[in-house]
């Protein structure tokens, strides 16, 4: 019976990080840029029973019986696949039509990757996202002495502004690539941490990175429709795990009542 509270346990342990997945899923399905989550799970190590001088087969001999203890979360991962762009018509609005990353750089040098282009110009006239962390740029103009109507930001990331009629070259937002997007670690905020190894590729080295679309916004990829199927069979899976514990616990009541 201890063997059978173990196993529930484990499994009902494994139901409650998944059931926190999707929730953490669903409190985010309308942020700009977040990418949905899943957790993975393997089973946990296999037990071999002896046969405590049980009469047994030739071939009941040769098979060892093994028995299985339970589940675990084996990993949190992370879908990327794109989410849809919704049109905001603001000038600084960005978002990618691709697999690319916009690359950030807080005030220590620190850098970040994320898929949220809701940007803003600073007092200094940089492009920065909301915590204040400038967007890597190619080369650099002010952009706070231009109007926001007269700034263009083309496929390519080229940042242009009209004055008196002529055309003026700002700078080029730079997009960014990662060979094994399982290397990112989410650190909140909508921003990537890379992992220290991890090649990361600019778009002036490399095309096929993806678009930029001004004006627009990526939102999540968040399914509601499969996080609300995954929430009712995580709490069904957890629900019989618990039946499997109260089982458990009748039995060694019955074996706890038995006289000589």
């Amino acid at each position: 019976m201890f063997k059978i509270l173990h196993t529930g346990r484990t499994s009902m342990d494994a139901m409650q990080r998944r059931m926190d997945s999707i929730a953490n899923n669903i409190a985010n399905a309308q942020t700009t840029g977040y990418k949905s989550q899943r957790v993975e799970f393997e089973d946990l190590v296999y037990d071999r029973l002896a046969d405590r001088g049980v009469p047994q087969t030739e071939e009941a001999r040769q098979r060892q019986l093994e028995i299985g203890t339970g589940s675990r979360a084996k990993d949190l991962a992370r879908s990327f696949e794109p989410g849809i762009l919704k049109e905001t018509h603001n000038t600084y609005d960005l978002a990618i039509d691709g697999e690319g990353f916009f690359g950030l750089v807080d005030g220590n040098g620190g850098f970040y990757l994320t898929r949220d282009g809701a940007f803003r110009v600073d007092a200094e006239g940089r492009l920065t996202d909301s915590h204040g962390y400038y967007v890597v740029m190619d080369a650099y103009a002010p952009l706070s002495q231009y109007n926001d109507e007269d700034v263009t930001i083309s496929g390519d990331g080229l940042v242009t502004a009209n004055k008196d009629g002529v055309n003026v070259v700002l700078g080029r937002i730079r997009l960014f690539s990662v060979a094994d997007k399982g290397s990112l670690t989410a650190i909140g905020g909508n921003m990537f941490a890379v992992r220290n190894g991890t090649e990361v590729a600019s778009n002036l080295d490399t095309e096929g990175f993806g678009i930029i679309r001004q004006g627009f916004l990526e939102e999540s990829n968040v399914d509601l429709t499969e996080e609300l199927v995954n929430m009712l069979a995580t709490q069904r899976a957890y629900e019989l795990n618990t039946k499997s514990i109260t089982a458990a616990d009748e039995m060694w009541g019955m074996v706890n009542q038995l006289k000589r």
